[in-house]
């Protein structure tokens, strides 16, 4: 394993940054659930610190219900919640209503292989490359939301990293003959790890909205994962909800979430 930099001079202390990052890790499947944990001594040599700041860290991802560790054996992942299901038409109102009002810029753009939590389910991903990119949405200049996507390569390749810039993933996969029809989302919070911090100009640590969606073609292929991680008071988000989703007994149709 090659080492991990944290910033000694952020003011935030290393057992938090270094919470923050495998919890990141966690929630993007770098670490599935179930699966072992490095060692405190690896994560020791990983991050070049002390035990006792790696067990300060993992002592926060347990208190979070991220792991499960036991006397006798190592540190598990523990799975993360169920999916919400809501109708495509208000996942690709929010995208292109998004695309419309903010500037997106690629900072990352690559291939490589699917992390562990994609592999069974991103279509063509079992054996084969996926592309990852990484892009911030700025409105008016102010970075708004951090999006880390995963196609297929049989799909990624039919675009560049400069039209990826310009023109949203969703238009991009429906010109290689994928168009988004289903899908199903996780919402929840995250607390941002210093490199997404960065890229958003907020403080490590601040409070995120977590969103994740795994998207489903007209032929039901999961053909792209998103990951979009977004400052709440920049983002308001709109969704239509079904009869099916709503509390037993209430009439509401409708659902409109403001972040704040």
């Amino acid at each position: 394993m090659t080492g991990i930099a944290i910033a000694r001079d952020l003011g935030t202390p290393l057992h938090h940054q270094i919470y923050l990052v495998l919890a990141d890790g966690i929630a993007t499947g770098r670490y599935g659930a179930g699966e072992l944990l490095p060692t405190e001594e690896q994560l020791t040599r990983l991050f070049n610190v002390s035990r006792i700041t790696v067990r300060r860290a993992m002592a926060s991802l347990q208190s979070a219900g991220l792991i499960e560790r036991g006397a006798g054996r190592r540190t598990t992942v523990k799975p993360l919640g169920r999916p919400l299901r809501m109708p495509m038409a208000s996942v690709i109102s929010n995208i292109a209503a998004y695309g419309a009002e903010t500037v997106a810029q690629v900072v990352e753009f690559g291939y490589g292989p699917a992390p562990a939590l994609l592999r069974e389910r991103l279509w063509d991903a079992t054996d084969k490359p996926v592309q990852r990119a990484v892009r911030i949405r700025s409105q008016a200049g102010v970075p708004v939301m951090h999006l880390t996507s995963y196609v297929p390569e049989t799909l990624g390749s039919s675009f560049t990293e400069a039209e990826l810039d310009r023109i949203p993933m969703f238009q991009l996969l429906a010109r290689a003959g994928a168009n988004i029809s289903a899908g199903e989302q996780i919402v929840s919070a995250t607390l941002a790890e210093p490199v997404v911090a960065r890229r958003l100009d907020v403080k490590v640590g601040a409070a995120l909205i977590d969103l994740r969606s795994m998207m489903l073609d007209q032929h039901g292929r999961a053909v792209e994962y998103v990951e979009m991680l977004a400052v709440p008071e920049r983002l308001t988000l709109r969704f239509e909800l079904g009869a099916d989703q709503l509390v037993p007994g209430s009439k509401q149709t409708k659902s409109r979430r403001r972040s704040s």
